[in-house]
């Protein structure tokens, strides 16, 4: 495995689930998708469950995102170049997934159900999905026992 390519691999992943979590916020505002389609299908119970069940897939998924992460990276330490490139382009992969999945539920409660909450969350998601771009200096900061 090559680092260049090993970071364009990501970057084109991370790229992909923004544009794809973008592409769902678009289908929303353009008026293609209808806005709090849900509240008219679901019970008010339901729709109580879906507000708990989008704060804490948030509060359970940012946090595991990013410790998952680092903990998996601290532990390939010391190990050789290729283990520690290996590690961290699966450990990216998971994460730019996690952290697309608390995006895209965020998404849909809050245009499914009008929940502001889910705004909120979706927020937070968008900050650790922006804190975690993959870039050839943290790569390189692993790679050389800075990190």
């Amino acid at each position: 495995m090559n680092t260049e390519k090993t970071i364009s691999a990501l970057r084109f992943n991370y790229i992909v689930a923004f544009i794809a979590t973008l592409a769902i916020i678009v289908a929303f505002e353009g008026g293609f998708l209808q806005k709090e389609a849900l509240t008219a299908l679901l019970s008010p119970d339901d729709i109580y469950i879906l507000e708990v069940t989008t704060v804490m897939v948030t509060m359970a998924l940012i946090p595991l995102a990013l410790k998952s992460f680092s903990r998996a990276m601290k532990k390939a330490a010391g190990a050789g170049k290729m283990k520690l490139l290996k590690t961290f382009s699966n450990m990216s992969l998971v994460r730019i997934s996690l952290l697309f999945v608390v995006i895209v539920v965020n998404a849909f409660i809050y245009y499914g159900i009008g929940y502001n909450g889910a705004l909120y969350c979706g927020l937070f998601g968008y900050c650790a999905f922006i804190y975690s771009y993959p870039t050839a200096r943290t790569l390189d900061s692993y790679i050389n026992n800075e990190a």
